[in-house]
């Protein structure tokens, strides 16, 4: 749904998942929708992850085409992340995390490659933070939380969280996490 910021009125807009959205991200005029649904609009066919006008609530032509249920989505540039339970996109192995194309859904070389599930992720420069229930990311042990570069490779960054985490925002030089 979409509400009024001011009056908290609920608009219009209604692009009618066939289950849970668990994840919004918007980016110029388009939404970007991760979550437990298979169609958009009652008729599209959109697994996991779809993208659709801000306006109208009409789904457009992007198709990642999870595997599986996405719990995060997060937007820079002319990348869309996705993190979640799939194990491929677009028919491409990406075990949880994956970044594609805002335009086209094609699966980008960014490839985190998480051993259990994606909840969350926050963006902050060229740096994404990912939470979740994972312990290694790219053969490396990193405990419900991780830090990548643009190219995907992990950085040095290390909560080392003693539980699963569901939520990640950045300000600043602090990230914020949450279980």
């Amino acid at each position: 749904a979409a509400v009024d910021a001011t009056t908290g009125t609920v608009t219009g807009w209604n692009p009618n998942a066939s289950g849970t959205v668990y994840a919004v991200a918007v980016s110029g005029g388009i939404v970007y929708l991760g979550g437990a649904f298979n169609l958009i609009n009652g008729t599209t066919t959109r697994n996991y992850a779809a993208a659709v006008d801000a306006t109208t609530g009409t789904v457009t032509g992007w198709n990642p085409n999870a595997s599986n249920i996405v719990h995060a989505v997060a937007v820079s540039g002319g990348a869309v992340y996705l993190g979640g339970e799939f194990i491929t996109v677009n028919g491409t192995t990406r075990n949880r995390a994956a970044a594609v194309d805002a335009a086209t859904g094609t699966v980008t070389g960014w490839d985190p490659n998480a051993n259990s599930i994606v909840f969350a992720m926050a963006l902050s420069g060229s740096t994404v933070y990912l939470g979740g229930f994972f312990a290694q990311v790219n053969l490396v042990t990193r405990n419900r939380a991780a830090a990548f570069d643009s190219n995907g490779r992990v950085t040095g960054w290390d909560p080392n969280a003693n539980n699963q985490v569901q939520a990640v925002a950045v300000s600043g030089g602090t990230v914020y996490l949450g279980g």
